[in-house]
């Protein structure tokens, strides 16, 4: 499946950028596109049409109640890559999370949540 594909390739970037704290928005970013892929590839495999939205948090809304159940996937984690997901195109979203610049911390955290988001969605397609 195409959006796995590309999904893995985000995650495998995240994953290779992840130690250099000064490329720590990228990594946030590719963890982003990451989790965003995977949802899509599960709703695609779920013959649900796949809206062109980013927001992590509404595409898992998408996904239905009882395939949810058998996630280990979190909430609360959706919402933080929801808040950090802005467009990295240009200096003024340059990745930025409400409190400044991300962190290597914050680019663990984002990735750790892709690697999880990645093995839940394909273990169970």
């Amino acid at each position: 499946m195409e959006w796995l594909e590309f999904a893995k390739r985000d995650l495998e970037a995240a994953k290779f950028l992840v130690n250099s704290p000064y490329l720590a928005n990228i990594v946030l970013f590719h963890s982003q596109q990451c989790i965003e892929k995977c949802l899509k590839a599960y709703l695609e495999e779920s013959d649900i049409k796949i809206p062109k939205i980013h927001s992590v948090v509404k595409l898992y809304a998408m996904i239905p109640e009882d395939a949810k159940m058998s996630f280990n996937i979190k909430e609360d984690e959706l919402d933080l890559v929801d808040l950090v997901y802005i467009d990295t195109r240009y200096p003024s979203g340059f990745g930025l999370l409400p409190s400044g610049f991300p962190t290597e911390n914050d680019a663990e955290e984002l990735l750790a949540i892709a690697e999880k988001v990645y093995v839940e969605i394909t273990s169970k397609m």
